[in-house]
């Protein structure tokens, strides 16, 4: 994919492509605005990036910090938000799947308690996420809070709604009753309750990354009413950062200036589809992974370099393109006067295994697919440090709204931690006294990942997963419950028990598996 070296978007002159990869600085830095007394929010979702593919992990200082090898890829702009934030070591994505992630961020709840079970679907109208609970994105716009999302939205149920055009008219019959025709997946999300409390929406669908399928309420952009389809006829995640700087900027006044604004921005790749060009950029491809032998880029021993291939090479490049365009963004904070005192959440919905275990994609147990990236960054707020807690996803909704001062806005009953004070300095992280987070998976599959172990059993309370993380980082080796001592053993089932408690789930209700869980 080539693209002009600049275009006009909405009247204002756009460089879509930078020589440099480095937060861009221009002669305007010296000339920003002075920073507003309230904290912006930007949440950044990538979508299938695991944990390992940041180049950061590569330096010193991290590499031991990671359990296993660092991915050959580019991302000088995550490194740079690594040396000045918070990044998280053990991070996992709980159930890894895009719409189950989703429902976890937004709510603080697990899929049981939140109504995304699994990911939305055609043939599964009754998953959705429910609009009788205060989200993330409801609890900043009771604060006063510009909201707005840019990207997937991959949380509401799939129904046929849309007419044949791909136009939504909210009835199932005539000339309702079609389905949005680029993926069975994901489906539009009319203005009301199931866009919980978002002001500003630029949602794309599918994972078309060459010609994405947009519904917008920006007129000015589209052309089109909300509701009807619209095709930048752009890569998504160079569209989508275009778009962020001009809500940014404030060009069309997309925003209360008066206000401070939250901005969830999830975008498509790098997820598949990665077989070929026009599913990344050229220049990028060209320049840093063209040439690398794949035994470079599949540089785990658990990789099955017939598997991936023919596709690792497209895949990086893309997590390199996610990356540029996020220094788009920072640059355009900067120059706003607005970086230091915004809130910058990295992360990913779920990790990719990329030929690990002769496997691609999600939705499995290891680690490729389980751990995801994550960094929090606030200027005069976070300091700078390498954290190990056991972080989930659930956990990212009390603890983003902890650090913006928002404590009241958190919803008294959640299922996730506010672990704000502790990365504010108020409290220490020994008060957290978390040794293990939730594995939530697929065809009802529950566990455990501690700093240890990831273990899991199935819906028949079959031990169906048990692997030592410390001594085997790549999973190579299963292991029974007899391999490992009877207090680790204990630990597991006790930890497994109290977090089916804690979140109410049917196992618990109804004791199941006495003799794999330990139940309060």
């Amino acid at each position: 994919m080539k693209w002009n070296i600049s275009y006009i978007f909405s009247n204002v002159l756009i460089f879509p492509l930078f020589t440099s990869f480095a937060f861009a600085t221009s002669k305007s830095d010296a000339h920003v605005k002075p920073e507003p007394d309230y904290q912006n929010v930007i949440i950044i979702v990538a979508d299938q990036m695991r944990r390992a593919s940041m180049n950061f992990w590569k330096d010193d200082k991290y590499r031991a910090a990671l359990n296993g090898t660092s991915d050959y890829v580019i991302t000088p702009n995550l490194d740079l938000l690594a040396d000045k934030g918070v990044v998280f070591t053990q991070a996992i994505a709980n159930y890894p799947l895009c719409s189950p992630f989703r429902g976890m961020l937004l709510s603080g709840l697990y899929p049981n308690n939140n109504g995304v079970t699994n990911n939305t679907r055609t043939d599964r109208p009754n998953i959705g996420l429910r609009t009788d609970i205060t989200t993330l994105t409801e609890a900043f716009l009771n604060a006063g809070y510009n909201t707005a999302l840019v990207g997937k939205g991959h949380w509401h149920n799939n129904l046929p709604l849309l007419d044949e055009n791909g136009s939504y008219v909210g009835k199932t019959t005539s000339p309702g009753g079609h389905f949005f025709k680029g993926t069975r997946y994901d489906t539009y999300i009319p203005p009301g309750p199931a866009r919980h409390g978002i002001e500003y929406w630029y949602q794309s669908l599918g994972h078309n990354h060459d010609n994405p399928v947009v519904y917008t309420n920006d007129e000015a952009i589209s052309g089109k009413k909300d509701g009807q389809a619209f095709y930048p006829k752009r890569y998504s995640a160079v569209d989508q950062a275009d778009v962020i700087i001009d809500y940014i900027k404030n060009t069309r006044q997309q925003r209360d200036k008066n206000k401070a604004f939250s901005l969830l921005w999830t975008t498509d790749p790098p997820h598949s589809p990665y077989k070929e060009l026009e599913d990344t950029d050229e220049q990028i491809f060209n320049q840093y992974y063209k040439n690398v032998k794949i035994e470079t880029l599949l540089n785990r021993p658990n990789a099955d370099l017939s598997k991936a291939a023919q596709f690792a090479r497209y895949h990086f490049s893309m997590v390199t393109l996610i990356d540029r365009e996020i220094g788009r963004v920072i640059s355009t904070l900067k120059q706003q006067g607005l970086f230091e005192n915004t809130l910058i959440v990295f992360t990913s919905d779920h990790g990719e295994m990329m030929g690990s275990h002769s496997m691609m994609a999600k939705n499995v147990i290891y680690e490729e697919s389980l751990g995801i990236p994550l960094i929090m960054h606030l200027p005069g707020k976070i300091k700078h440090h390498i954290n190990d807690t056991l972080m989930s996803v659930p956990d990212l909704m009390p603890t983003i709204l902890g650090l913006v001062g928002l404590d009241e806005y958190i919803p008294l009953t959640l299922d996730g931690t506010d672990f704000s004070k502790q990365l504010l300095g108020v409290l220490p992280f020994d008060q957290a006294n978390r040794i293990s987070s939730l594995y939530y998976g697929k065809n009802s599959e529950m566990g455990l990942r501690t700093h240890k172990y990831s273990f899991a059993i199935d819906a028949q309370g079959n031990l169906i997963a048990l692997f030592n993380n410390k001594v085997d980082p790549y999973q190579l080796h299963q292991l029974r419950f007899e391999n490992i001592p009877s207090s680790d053993r204990l630990i597991l089932k006790k930890e497994l028990g109290a977090w089916l408690k804690h979140i109410d789930h049917d196992w618990y209700q109804r004791r199941k598996f006495p003799e794999m869980i330990i139940y309060p």
